[in-house]
């Protein structure tokens, strides 16, 4: 998800080089527009996800003269409305409520506060981080944590 942050910021010639991880992403963030409140539409078929209407529609709203801050946004509001459609989807077919929320696309406040807002008015349990960070350390200590539990109960030797 992160290359996919990065690639819209290439697009909106936000930045040519990047001095540490998630600085596009962040920059990104930075300029959407808050009060915006359209999205694009990521495609789902099966068991993939396409971008290439989303990169195809930016790309249109950027050549029509739509301002960066907004693409964002919409950017932003569809990478958000995909996850909780994810989730609903996920629920359907496994018939599960609780949604746990980790990995580095969660640092973006953004995301995460759209995400939690859907995934709550469709009646799900959310979780996010507290204690650990979501990023790759937290993924990473969770990992280990299923592992331990797996070794411990036999399942993993």
């Amino acid at each position: 998800m992160g290359r996919l942050f990065d690639a819209m910021a290439g697009l909106l010639c936000l930045r040519e080089t990047v001095n540490y991880e998630g600085q596009a992403a962040i920059e990104l963030e930075g300029i959407a527009d808050q009060l915006s409140n359209r999205a694009y539409r990521f495609e789902i078929e099966g068991s993939e996800i396409s971008v290439a209407g989303v990169v195809r529609k930016a790309v249109e709203d950027l050549l029509a003269g739509v301002p960066a801050p907004e693409i964002s946004s919409r950017f932003h509001a569809g990478v958000a409305e995909l996850i909780a459609k994810v989730a609903i989807q996920i629920r359907e077919e496994r018939h599960l409520n609780r949604v746990l929320l980790s990995g580095g696309v969660f640092q973006n406040m953004l995301v995460l506060s759209r995400v939690c807002q859907l995934l709550r008015e469709s009646e799900f349990e959310v979780f996010t981080h507290n204690r650990v960070p979501t990023n790759d350390g937290g993924i990473s200590l969770g990992q280990a944590a299923v592992a331990n539990a797996r070794l411990r109960s036999g399942r993993l030797s």
